[in-house]
């Protein structure tokens, strides 16, 4: 007879979690670890895997984010605006009608480029206009990112992800 007693919080994926089986397997990942290290060249090459993914293209970091700003101060309706910056681009985005989900946006400098948004499952593509100027309708809740294709002699620029 079994002396454990368990909660549904020790119920995972209808397997019971024993605090024993916990420390055994802490204790072998540690034990393989020490008796069999990951190379460091694998280590290294698995890295330069992952960057090698995106090596034609600069990340946009996120420099404003509107919801992040004077909490408690802003008014919920007014519309969402993001900026991303990278080498020689910026891109700043406005998600303006949260109903009919538009997102405007604009790249600084102004030049004409080949915008696209990729959702989770979907991807769509504009032409910004000279001033820099595109839109976006009917843009799906959830994850969704920039790319802005390259200017002559600069690279592709990507922003992180969003949640919109």
């Amino acid at each position: 007879m079994n002396s454990h007693h368990h909660t549904d919080d020790d119920d995972v994926g209808g397997v019971v979690a024993d605090p024993r089986d916990e420390a055994l397997l802490r204790l072998l990942g540690d034990g393989l670890r020490t008796a069999d290290p990951v190379p460091d060249h694998v280590l290294a090459a698995a890295r330069g895997a992952v960057a090698w993914r995106t090596i034609d293209q600069d990340l946009a970091d996120l420099v404003f984010d509107s919801t992040s700003e004077l909490t408690g101060v802003r008014d919920p309706n007014a519309p969402r605006q993001l900026t991303f910056r990278s080498h020689g681009v910026e891109i700043e985005v406005m998600l303006v009608d949260s109903s009919e989900r538009r997102l405007v946006g604009q790249l600084v400098p102004p030049r004409a480029a080949t915008v696209t948004l990729q959702g989770t499952d979907v991807e769509f593509e504009q032409v910004s206009d000279r001033l820099g100027r595109f839109t976006f309708d009917h843009v799906q809740s959830g994850p969704v990112r920039l790319t802005v294709g390259a200017a002559a002699g600069e690279r592709v620029v990507t922003t992180d992800w969003m949640l919109l």
